[in-house]
């Protein structure tokens, strides 16, 4: 089972973070995904919908009679305007994801992964939210395929609003479509070597 935890801090002090006798064997961030034009996951897809949705409703204005009922000016306005409510929406998932995964950061130590995510809680203060997962020889630790890199899920969290600064917690639309119907995945998202990550856990793992 995940036995992951989570602690929040007024600050980004390493030393803080980590146990006296925890040290830091890996740290990392999403290697894809942090700039604002670089859509993943869901938010693809959905951007893919909405580009031939936008041309395909474009294409009919042609057909449309000028004197009909709802003639070719009044087309034009609610076409502009759906095509708005497209970037608008394109615009904001992007801006959703980029959020979430530039104030990610990563961490193995031989006790623990960890993810950090800073954020501002509902005072609007600035806090450290840490995510961690204790090594553990029978947690069912996961190379996800998500593209255009591979993630590690390192736990799980039964609900999203378990953390939740404010504006977003670890979820976004870049993320595949079945993440969070369940569990929140808690993960090292978009890191190329996941499958290195995974041994470097394993051989951290506590000694009985």
């Amino acid at each position: 089972m995940s036995g992951v935890s989570i602690d929040v801090f007024p600050h980004g002090e390493l030393n803080t973070i980590l146990d006296a006798d925890e040290r830091v064997v890996w740290t990392g961030r999403p290697e894809y995904g942090r700039r604002f034009f670089q859509p993943i996951g869901t938010e693809r897809t959905l951007l893919i919908s909405m580009v031939f949705g936008a041309l395909a409703m474009w294409s009919t204005l042609p057909f449309i009679p000028d004197k009909a009922l709802f003639g070719r000016v009044d087309a034009i306005w609610v076409y502009g305007a759906a095509s708005l409510a497209f970037i608008f929406a394109a615009m904001w998932s992007a801006h959703e994801r980029q959020t979430v995964l530039c104030t990610l950061v990563y961490f193995v130590t031989n006790k623990r992964s960890i993810v950090c995510r800073r954020g501002r809680n509902w005072h609007a203060g600035i806090r450290l939210y840490v995510v961690s997962n204790a090594h553990s020889a029978t947690y069912p630790y996961e190379v996800l395929l998500t593209r255009p890199h591979p993630s590690l899920k390192i736990g799980a969290l039964m609900d999203q609003q378990e953390l939740n600064p404010f504006g977003f917690g670890l979820s976004h639309l870049g993320q595949p479509v079945h993440w969070g119907k369940i569990t929140v995945p808690v993960a090292f998202e978009q890191v190329p070597n996941a499958a290195e990550l995974l041994e470097m856990i394993k051989s951290n793992l506590p000694h009985d």
